[in-house]
């Protein structure tokens, strides 16, 4: 029995330990020195000392995790409030600002023209970003290993390491099926040593290409969790390993689970940094591979479901056409709310082929596959946020449950001008039932949009050039906004979905 207990200890902590998923590297004897020594001269350039103990580990651990960028911890020291009190005058600055961003002396043409920019008026910090934005810094910092945060790419020579050729070469025999080439090799090597990409980044291309994708779906869950532990670990999984990480994928095969599972391992962000390579933190969605035909086809079978608010918009598709939203449909009522649309009260329902319907119903009906769901404000006027979102997750469970496979979209409860017009209806009971339904649409795996945060456009209630009545009805340009963010959430959805990534440089 003593023996039996203690396997299935040892079992639990393996499973525990696979669960568990761990993210944060450490400054040790052994890591790339370049992220330390860089955050060490930024210390004397602009400190006038070494780093205490706890600022090195803090910037430099920050730097390897991907966490911060070069130019946001050369800022962070600059804004720091003991360089703040060395009270430097515009000289000691810009003077400074050659020493961190350039590793030089100023010119005396360059000094003169910052310095002068300063006593003209120009703030310090407009004065740092344009040291922070030139190739001068991605040169210096690509020299150190590390990311400038500069929107110019480095054009220093540098040339890949051994450890580079060897971590993309293994990838390669692993997440590859054809006879790559060395030329393919010293291609991906050579963008990480410019940091045109990461270790993440490099594990992501492969791993998603149609190439591996293909042969793991031929193949069965326990050999492909055998191939990502040969490729991150360098060894073959243990049966308990192996078996815990088919159960957390529910024995099907998961490659996003198993991708994420072993990048965010802390051996695997170790390993890089050991070797020299940045691990990479930040993977964003190119949306440019998404191309407008694919997104007006998107909405093809979709359709947008509200009130009044949304009631505006064929009148907009015919001033303004229905651009990237293609052939969309609409389907809203003036007064629409939750409780007629449960109560079916007659006058106030929407229509399909003249004739009144629950919504959940005429969405099967009219074959929507896709619903953008616009709600909420008639619903608020005498009632609490608590209360109208108990009938807002009602109203979706319903269009689900009568409609399965629907993809449900939410958008958020548009704002309202500042008027004496339905006072029982504010902006802030509105923010409290969109926070509510933001929150609702994470646990439940739905789609929330934000259209409120662009309609505000920096206001605290609906932007007065987006409104036709001072109240909460749209303009045509409102209504841009509006479709602007809707599409711009479903381009960078797709090409999520389809794995249509580029590395941001981290």
């Amino acid at each position: 029995m003593r023996k039996t207990v203690r396997i299935l200890a040892a079992l639990a902590a393996v499973i525990f330990i696979l669960e568990t998923p761990l993210f944060t590297v450490s400054v040790n004897a052994a890591p790339n020195p370049g992220a330390g020594q860089f955050v060490t001269r930024l210390y004397n350039y602009a400190l006038g000392r070494d780093p205490d103990a706890q600022g090195y580990a803090d910037w430099t651990n920050a730097l390897l995790n991907g966490d911060v960028n070069a130019a946001e911890v050369a800022t962070g020291i600059l804004n720091s409030d003991e360089y703040v009190n060395l009270n430097a005058d515009d000289t000691s600055y810009v003077t400074t600002l050659y020493h961190v961003f350039f590793n030089r002396d100023p010119d005396a043409t360059g000094l003169s023209v910052w310095v002068t920019a300063l006593e003209s008026g120009t703030e310090r910090r407009d004065i740092l970003m344009g040291f922070i934005n030139s190739v001068e810094w991605a040169n210096l910092c690509a020299t150190y290993g590390i990311y400038s945060g500069s929107t110019n790419a480095p054009t220093v020579e540098l040339v890949p390491s051994e450890s580079h050729y060897n971590f993309v070469s293994n990838l390669f025999k692993y997440f590859t099926v054809h006879n790559y080439t060395d030329e393919e090799i010293n291609t991906v090597a050579t963008d990480l040593v410019y940091l045109r990409t990461n270790c993440r980044q490099v594990a992501y291309d492969l791993i998603f290409s149609d190439e591996y994708v293909a042969l793991a779906k031929a193949s069965t869950p326990s050999r492909v969790v055998e191939t990502f532990f040969k490729a991150f670990n360098g060894r073959n999984p243990l049966p308990a390993e192996t078996s815990a990480l088919c159960d957390a994928m529910n024995g099907v095969l998961n490659i996003d689970y198993l991708y994420n599972y072993f990048v965010n391992r802390n051996s695997f962000a170790v390993n890089c940094v050991n070797r020299g390579l940045m691990p990479g933190r930040k993977i964003e969605v190119n949306t440019s591979g998404i191309s407008d035909d694919i997104l007006r086809n998107y909405f093809s079978d979709a359709a947008f479901v509200g009130n009044s608010v949304t009631a505006g918009f064929p009148m907009y598709f015919s001033a303004k056409g229905s651009g990237l939203l293609g052939d969309v449909q609409v389907y809203a009522r003036v007064s629409y709310s939750f409780l007629t649309d449960m109560n079916s009260v007659s006058g106030y329902m929407l229509q399909y082929d003249d004739m009144e319907m629950r919504a959940c119903e005429l969405l099967s009906l009219a074959n929507v596959q896709k619903v953008f769901i616009c709600m909420g404000t008639n619903d608020l006027v005498g009632t609490e946020p608590d209360a109208v979102f108990t009938r807002y997750v009602d109203y979706v469970n319903e269009i689900i449950n009568t409609n399965p496979g629907i993809r449900v979209f939410i958008v958020s409860t548009t704002p309202r001008c500042n008027s004496d017009q339905t006072p029982g209806l504010t902006n802030e009971k509105i923010d409290q039932l969109n926070a509510l339904m933001s929150e609702y649409c994470a646990e439940n795996g739905l789609d929330f949009i934000d259209i409120n945060t662009p309609l505000k456009n920096g206001t605290d209630e609906l932007f007065a050039d987006y409104s036709s009545d001072g109240y909460v009805h749209m303009n045509n340009s409102g209504y841009t906004v509006w479709s602007n963010a809707v599409t711009s959430y479903v381009r960078s959805m797709l090409a999520s979905e389809r794995h249509i990534y580029r590395n941001t440089g981290t």
